[in-house]
């Protein structure tokens, strides 16, 4: 905050320089000579100040990009801890084992603890929807399988993408029965 003041005060007192410098150079040095130079030195002094406000203006840009992008690899990671969890789980189920194993649960927990610290509040909310309508739709396939979809797209919407409503992420994992079942 104090330095956004003080590059504003700084900005104000060297326009207002610019501009004395050009009125007396204009209205109060008879010679042209002399009003060429000052007209120069604020021409001088203004092509400077561009190029340091040009190169500031990319220095900050560039560590915006820098953190966006430092944000994002947080953000796949803390993804792929689900997604690891979320596969184990569709793995086992599939062939009959129990689902939640000492792994899914360690993967599920570091998932957790990366949601709190870099998920969104949207994502937040949407994750403790997705697991209380597991908890809901205990035994509906078709109901549990929509709310993974919801929340697959919540996740890939805060890494970036954008997914139209027709997306069906949960048809990838489905056989091809499956999906004729259950009319995917």
């Amino acid at each position: 905050m104090t330095k956004s003041i003080f590059i504003n005060i700084w900005l104000f007192i060297l326009i207002l320089i610019l501009v004395s410098l050009s009125i007396w150079g204009i209205f109060y040095i008879e010679k042209i000579d002399y009003k060429i130079s000052v007209l120069g030195i604020v021409a001088v002094i203004v092509a400077a100040f561009t190029s340091v406000m040009t190169v500031n203006i990319n220095n900050t840009k560039t560590r915006e990009r820098e953190y966006e992008l430092h944000l994002l690899k947080e953000k796949q990671k803390v993804c792929e801890h689900f997604y690891n969890a979320f596969f184990e789980i569709f793995k086992n189920v599939k062939n009959n084992k129990d689902g939640l194993t000492k792994k899914t649960l360690e993967e599920m927990s570091l998932f957790k603890k990366g949601l709190m610290n870099w998920g969104s509040e949207e994502l937040i909310k949407k994750y403790i929807e997705y697991e209380d309508n597991i908890d809901h739709n205990n035994g509906d396939t078709f109901a549990i399988l929509n709310n993974a979809n919801t929340f697959l797209k919540e996740m890939r919407k805060e890494l970036g993408f954008k997914d139209s409503k027709s997306l069906k992420l949960m048809t990838v994992l489905l056989t091809a029965e499956a999906r004729v079942e259950l009319g995917h």
